[in-house]
């Protein structure tokens, strides 16, 4: 009976192997863990025995064993758990006491300024504390602007940005900008062109000494035709708005008639009140530099509006009393001369000299010859194309200058900056030396302010006019002090009243509107016009 029982308990024996019938068996040992073994894998009788007799062993030790050191390793959680939220603490603290502080410091900051040098514009102030500021949120609204407007090293962030964005293809054009061209200039039976005047050659007086005032910077080259000497060779670059062909940058212009149709309509309305008023007004258009000094093959492959047919659209909607002085074939002429910088959208003061001298041919005037001035130079500069193409390494190679020409006449000047109510005293022409290089152009008439009042002392009896501009007209501005007694300097952009009610009370005879051509398809500066005619 017991051999019986042994026999039933075995398994197919060979020899002294047996096969292990289990199809799991050979992949888990006696204890569940995995023996590495194969399935149907022959082991012989006795390493089964011993192995049996261990794996009883270990079940009876696993039995009575008891965890060693359970209470030690809570111990040592609980440890691990304080000291790392007490590192989380430590750095959150660090990170406030760090970030305060810097607050702190910022509104100490030496190098917090009040104006911006590339954007051309005065910065927030602080504002003021009052109750009505503190209940509406105007005062907290106004701490937020102040401060990003003046954080530290504010230009340099600004500047870096710009970069960024013209190297990704983004950013923002200095004036409005369409890519489909601009709307189609309307046709215009108007063929006629005023006669240009033929200026003197002569060149000015070079200046011995820097003989200028020299104040503080008001809260307010080489030729133009060395980049079209390179040939075909130069590297031609497209930044949004701006297109830059060897060193020199150009602004595209697209022509908007309905914005066109709103200028005109101011100046006309202008023009009827000035001639009600025993006033005669004029209207000049300035063209900029891509359809003057941009060589010809280039220029035919932009998608840009014509300017000189823009300027023919808005001269024939012009009723008779706007007296037009066109000056579009007379900068032409002039082309291969620097009239316009390279680096900045403005034209330069000899653009500006032969514009003033067509105007006093319309008038019926002479004009001051160009040798009867002193020469100045202010270099180096590097403008409004230089900073809007995220400071462009081909523009920085040849930076502009600015050339001041100042007349033999004893001129006095002062000005009224924004948010003033009293005159300051400045120099017509001032010494702009020590200005940073973005700044030299605000050697005329102390940059752009509401306004401004011209007076020559050596006349004892003369006219006197109203000029209406943007900042195209400070480098125009001083050439009429040779020709009127008193020149008030008007900028549109930062004047509230009416200006043909001003022009009646000061006693003036003309009234001159001076635009650039980007100016008449912004709607925004045009709408700004419109409310002071």
């Amino acid at each position: 009976m017991e051999n019986e029982n042994k026999n039933k308990n075995k398994k197919y024996e060979i020899g002294k192997d047996r096969i292990r019938e289990d199809p799991y068996d050979g992949l888990f040992d006696n204890d569940g863990s995995y023996s590495g073994l194969f399935k149907n894998a022959p082991i012989k009788e006795e390493e089964e025995e011993e192995n049996n007799a261990e794996a009883k062993k270990n079940t009876s030790n696993k039995k009575t064993e008891k965890p060693k050191n359970s209470g030690g390793k809570k111990f040592k959680n609980k440890n691990t758990i304080v000291i790392r939220r007490l590192s989380y603490f430590a750095a959150s603290l660090l990170f406030i006491i760090t970030l305060t502080a810097m607050f702190g410091l910022s509104f100490d900051f030496p190098d917090r300024k009040s104006f911006s040098e590339s954007e051309k514009r005065e910065l927030a102030e602080f504002p003021k504390l009052t109750l009505s500021s503190l209940f509406s949120g105007d005062y907290f609204d106004g701490i937020n602007l102040w401060f990003s407007d003046t954080f530290p090293l504010r230009d340099n962030f600004v500047a870096l940005a710009n970069r960024i964005k013209t190297l990704v293809g983004i950013g923002d054009s200095i004036h409005n900008f369409s890519e489909n061209g601009g709307d189609e200039i309307p046709e215009t039976d108007d063929e006629t062109q005023t006669d240009f005047v033929d200026i003197e050659a002569a060149q000015p007086e070079k200046a011995e000494e820097n003989d200028l005032m020299k104040p503080a910077l008001p809260n307010s080259g080489e030729n133009a035709t060395a980049a079209q000497a390179q040939g075909d060779n130069v590297i031609e670059q497209q930044l949004n708005s701006i297109y830059i062909y060897g060193n020199t940058a150009y602004e595209y212009y697209n022509f908007s008639q309905s914005t066109a149709d709103k200028y005109i309509s101011a100046v006309n309305k202008a023009a009827d009140e000035a001639k009600a008023n025993g006033i005669n007004l004029y209207n000049m258009v300035i063209p900029t530099s891509i359809d003057i000094t941009l060589n010809e093959k280039s220029r035919s492959k932009l998608n840009s509006s014509d300017q000189k047919e823009a300027i023919s659209y808005i001269y024939s909607k012009m009723n008779d009393n706007v007296k037009t002085v066109q000056i579009f074939d007379l900068l032409k002429a002039h082309k291969d001369e620097y009239i316009y910088f390279r680096t900045d959208h403005h034209w330069t003061a000899l653009g500006a000299y032969y514009a003033y001298a067509q105007y006093m041919t319309v008038k019926g005037g002479k004009y001051e010859l160009l040798s009867n001035f002193t020469e100045y130079e202010f270099s180096p500069y590097l403008g409004s194309f230089y900073n809007s193409s995220g400071k462009s390494a081909s523009l920085a190679q040849t930076p502009d200058s600015v050339f001041a020409y100042k007349s033999k006449y004893n001129i006095s000047f002062k000005m009224r900056q924004q948010g003033d109510t009293d005159y300051t005293e400045w120099p017509l022409i001032c010494d702009a030396t020590d200005y940073s290089e973005s700044n030299k152009y605000l050697c005329f008439i102390g940059g752009d302010n509401p306004i401004s009042v011209i007076e020559n002392n050596d006349m004892t009896d003369g006219e006197t006019c109203v000029l209406v501009k943007e900042s195209f007209g400070n480098a125009f501005a001083p050439y009429l002090a040779c020709n009127y007694k008193y020149v008030y300097v008007i900028d549109y952009r930062y004047f509230s009243e009416d200006i043909t009610a001003f022009a009646k009370e000061k006693g003036a005879s003309d009234i001159i509107i001076q635009s650039n051509i980007s100016m008449t398809r912004n709607a925004s500066l045009v709408d700004k016009l419109a409310a002071s005619v």
